[in-house]
């Protein structure tokens, strides 16, 4: 995907923005690392995280997304540089010292938190990827992300997902639960699988870019950040949806929808979208759209 951005003034009129280059790696990572919350949905951890003397590497960034799963971030300056082969040996490293992951977990965020190992993941994030890089991230299937960007003038700063991870691959090393659609879908009777499986088939739809990602109590559907997650019950669904209640307050008081931003839940989200019947299921897609087109452009 060519970035060709252009800025429009009061009378309609357009120009196109120049391109603006980060002298420095570090330029990128500082601005990323400022930013990991709105830009992927992650928790930073740490910077420069040692592997220890005998492994001699540092991991660019660390952090915890809102999956509660480990993401290792990893910058590309350097056309050249193997980046891929350095997120393969970072990710073999986590999964091989999850202690020192909770470790620090707990340090920095002073709390006890449930860690989800089955989908750790790199995101490898470059100005450029070659067609290369791009081949042996989809031959491998690993959880490995690449990440293009963009800086421009007038503080513009875009990003592109050029290959979304393998998920369902990713746990294959560790000795935690790789949790399936199917252990969702066992959970409901036949008339909810029927409404599931029509609100799956729309979800994935929207873009070829969207990952859909089991978890524990939910299954959740992302661009780079979740949009909406899915939890399934014997006679409804639940959809938790990143919307701003605040601007949906019209539908706060129909029966099936409210604002759950103050009540605790397991998928993220804060407008919840009860789902019984096919009654409910034309409202659940217009919402399900407004999050996708909110967290996708």
């Amino acid at each position: 995907m060519a970035f060709i951005p252009y800025k429009t003034n009061d009378e309609g009129r357009v120009k196109q923005l120049k391109r603006k280059e980060l002298q420095l790696e570090k330029e990128l990572q500082n601005l990323i690392e400022d930013n990991l919350s709105e830009l992927f949905g992650v928790t930073f951890l740490a910077s420069e995280y040692s592997t220890g003397e005998r492994h001699g590497g540092r991991m660019d960034t660390l952090g915890i997304d809102e999956n509660k799963s480990p993401v290792i971030l990893e910058y590309k300056k350097n056309k050249n540089q193997n980046v891929i082969n350095q997120a393969l040996f970072y990710l073999d490293w986590l999964i091989d010292h999850k202690s020192a992951f909770e470790l620090l977990v707990r340090d920095k965020l002073q709390d006890k938190i449930e860690i989800d190992w089955s989908s750790p993941r790199v995101l490898c994030i470059a100005e450029e990827f070659n067609k290369y890089d791009t081949y042996a991230v989809e031959q491998m299937k690993k959880p490995i992300e690449l990440i293009q960007y963009r800086n421009f003038e007038d503080n513009l700063f875009a990003l592109n997902i050029l290959t979304a991870s393998e998920e369902s691959k990713s746990s294959n090393k560790t000795d935690h639960k790789n949790y399936k659609i199917e252990d969702h879908l066992q959970k409901g009777n036949d008339d909810i699988m029927e409404l599931y499986q029509e609100l799956r088939d729309y979800i994935t739809e929207l873009g070829d870019e969207i990952v859909e990602s089991p978890r524990k109590n939910y299954i959740a559907y992302r661009i780079i950040r979740n949009f909406v997650c899915i939890e399934i019950y014997r006679s409804h669904i639940l959809l938790y949806l990143k919307l701003n209640p605040n601007a949906h307050k019209d539908l706060i008081s129909l029966k099936n929808v409210r604002n759950v931003s103050d009540i605790g839940h397991h998928a993220t989200g804060d407008l919840e979208v009860r789902v019984e019947k096919k009654d409910n299921i034309d409202l659940a897609k217009e919402l399900i759209e407004k999050a996708y087109e909110n967290n996708s452009s």
